[in-house]
């Protein structure tokens, strides 16, 4: 893929903004280059195949390149979430056994306390990234100062069936699961990702994933930026809707991928003929997109797509697209189909599952657990001792989202099995509740979760924070959401915050809302 973006686009820019904001590029040709240093430096610090090597680190050109220098070099990346815990992080150097450490300077003070803990470590490596290096780094290798001293080696040819990269889930409550992902699966899950039906990343294309690179390698972009020769952008590590909106209209940017609160933030951003003027799509995906959200977007010319996708799968299951047989229908119609979790992507197969393992019809209604088999998907975690590996079968995975597929293929969500609310013998689904609450012009996030009751189970709570400026009371969220839910999806109470705790994923943390407010 390296090859192939060094050969078709060897002058097209990665284009990034440092800690301080400032805008820089480096070509694909000149990241090559590097990443060849890169692997004759893995050689010199005594990595050999097979070995593990973790990096701690924000969107960047400098991280990128071990994305590719450490697969290339025939070792295993292991990209750890810097919203882990401590605990988290700890665990996963350990159980990846990780013999190299890759830390952003400015990230260098969060894991100094954890140094005696990471004990597999041997060779520390800090990327200058604007930030200040703690002093417990001060015998830390400097990665510009290792690549001036390697040579620009052409690697060597790698087996496709090794492990290329070990990421990690959120482990909200467990251990993190290690996922293992090999050279071929890599290749193939970004061929799947550069399908007309699914991203359609070509070579005319500046891409800016908003996700980080620790979540499934920015689910899987930079790799189909690659593989096409496409621009490519990385807004740094203060994403703030000023700083994204500028890097949209200074970048020329044509397609990028977020979760929606990006998006909801950016919604309000003006001039939006200039901040979106170059934007013509939009991959949505971690929650349920504020239905109104896509209209808005639409009005400015801007496809938003909802997609679907989990760490097992690398990244991408199901897209939001529109059928041939649809593009005669009125576009309100057409746009009510993206806030469907779409189609199945060319290499995915999608199917439902009853309690007791039947297969479901597709008829748009019947709900079950929706199973997900694929060409690249893994077959089992890295750590099976520690967590329940019955998720995978027959080669299929159970997702643990509870969903409904209709005649044509299109998968809607109704909730994650854990997250469903079961009032009077009836299911209610709190994403559906969360996405109304949002269509709120006030309300910046909700979350809502089950409360036990003596009457009816369990009954919905709302946990609501508020856009900066706005006041909202519970009275004004019943009466908009009255025409909107069926009478008892209702939320019974309405708690207003200043912020939702998320998980190190950035999913709203619905354990850490039910032990906060049950009781109250």
């Amino acid at each position: 893929m390296l090859r192939r973006a060094g050969a078709v686009a060897p002058g097209k820019e990665i284009r990034e903004v440092d800690l301080a904001g400032r805008p820089m590029g480096k070509s694909w040709g000149a990241l090559r280059e590097r990443v060849g240093r890169l692997v004759d430096a893995l050689s010199r610090l005594g990595v050999d195949e097979g070995d593990a090597v973790a990096t701690f680190a924000w969107n960047s050109t400098r991280h990128l390149e071990w994305f590719f220098g450490v697969p290339m070099a025939g070792a295993k990346l292991v990209p750890v979430n810097v919203r882990f815990s401590d605990e988290q992080i700890e665990w996963v150097v350990a159980h990846a056994n990780a013999r190299v450490m890759v830390v952003d300077a400015s990230l260098t003070g969060q894991v100094a306390k954890l140094l005696p803990r990471l004990g597999s470590v041997h060779v520390f490596v800090v990327l200058p990234d604007g930030g200040e290096v703690d002093p417990a780094f001060a015998d830390a290798v400097d990665y510009e100062r290792l690549l001036a001293e390697a040579e620009p080696v052409e690697p060597p040819d790698v087996a496709e069936d090794r492990v290329a990269c070990v990421c990690y889930t959120g482990g909200t409550t467990d251990n993190p699961k290690g996922v293992a992902h090999s050279h071929r699966s890599l290749v193939l899950h970004s061929l799947a990702v550069c399908a007309a039906d699914a991203y359609a990343i070509s070579e005319r294309d500046v891409v800016l994933p908003l996700t980080p690179l620790f979540h499934a390698a920015a689910w899987g972009m930079p790799y189909a930026a690659a593989m096409t020769g496409a621009g490519l952008v990385f807004a740094g590590p203060h994403l703030n809707p000023k700083a994204i909106g500028e890097t949209l209209k200074r970048e020329g940017v044509t397609l990028s991928a977020g979760v929606p609160s990006f998006w909801l933030a950016l919604d309000k951003m003006e001039p939006a003929e200039e901040v979106f003027a170059s934007l013509e799509r939009i991959i949505c995906g971690g929650s349920a997109i504020p239905s109104g959200l896509v209209h808005r977007y639409a009005d400015r010319g801007v496809t938003m797509r909802q997609g679907l996708g989990m760490t097992e799968n690398m990244a991408l299951v199901a897209l939001t697209d529109v059928r041939s047989s649809h593009t005669s229908l009125p576009l309100d119609k057409r746009l009510e189909l993206h806030h469907t979790q779409g189609l199945a992507v060319p290499g995915v197969e999608l199917r439902l599952v009853g309690d007791s393992g039947e297969v479901l019809p597709h008829d748009g209604v019947t709900q079950g657990e929706l199973e997900v088999r694929s060409l690249w998907g893994a077959t089992r975690y890295e750590n099976p001792d520690r967590v329940d590996g019955s998720r995978f079968h027959d080669g299929w995975l159970r997702s643990g989202d509870i969903a409904t597929i209709d005649t044509e293929g299109y998968v809607r969500i109704t909730d994650r099995s854990k997250d469903l609310i079961k009032s009077g013998g009836e299911w209610i689904s709190s994403i559906a509740v969360e996405s109304a609450l949002m269509e709120h012009p006030d309300v910046s996030e909700a979350a809502v979760v089950a409360m036990p009751d003596d009457r009816w189970q369990e009954r919905p709570l709302a946990v609501v924070v508020a856009r900066p400026g706005a006041e909202v009371a519970a009275e004004n969220l019943r009466a908009f959401l009255r025409n909107r839910l069926i009478k008892w999806w209702m939320p019974d109470r309405f708690e207003f915050v200043s912020e939702i705790p998320k998980t190190a994923t950035n999913k709203f943390d619905k354990k850490a809302l039910r032990s906060r407010f049950t009781g109250h």
